[in-house]
């Protein structure tokens, strides 16, 4: 009798932690979905490196229009977007890009940045910390963020004119840093 009791005993244990574990992780996923990325929201704040090896955060453009750009080198559509964000990099006062490289080494995407003369900022996320916190699913995957830290937009797939380009970055180019 007494191991039948012992043994009833650790089964009701070992559900009892299973349970809790399976809790924890219901509860986990949930509080991870109130941080969600929408349009009219605040963009969520990161910490990234930037090739130079800068700690760089999203908070530092506060007052700056943000055209977030998340690629990698082996992603064809954002190797055809990057020479026309080059080429509309810096041409509207107040709004900045900075272009997030997912997962891959500085090297591969300093490489990168030097055979196309980039002159924007590239910030690496070699963890892919922000790409979980901006749920990105595919490459490549844009985000305009106005001055105030808020989405206005969120664009998957390739932009593919500098005219484009150029339209999305006036919406949110802060109303001080347009010429009158």
């Amino acid at each position: 009798m007494e191991i039948i009791a012992r043994s009833l005993w650790t089964r009701a244990i070992v559900l009892i932690l299973i349970l809790t574990a399976v809790g924890y992780a219901i509860m986990h996923t949930l509080a991870g979905n109130r941080e969600a990325v929408e349009i009219g929201k605040k963009a969520p704040n990161f910490t990234l490196t930037n090739l130079q090896g800068k700690t760089v955060q999203l908070s530092d453009y506060v007052g700056t229009g943000v055209l977030l750009n998340f690629w990698a080198s082996w992603c064809d559509p954002c190797v055809n977007e990057m020479p026309l964000l080059n080429e509309t990099y810096q041409r509207l006062p107040g709004v900045e890009i900075l272009a997030v490289n997912m997962g891959e080494a500085k090297e591969k995407a300093s490489q990168f940045a030097d055979r196309y003369h980039l002159k924007f900022p590239i910030l690496l996320d070699q963890q892919s910390d922000v790409k979980k916190r901006y749920k990105i699913g595919g490459l490549p995957a844009t985000f305009l963020i106005d001055d105030k830290g808020h989405i206005v937009e969120k664009i998957s797939g390739e932009l593919d004119s500098s005219d484009y380009i150029m339209n999305v970055m006036e919406r949110i180019q802060p109303k001080h840093g347009r010429e009158k």
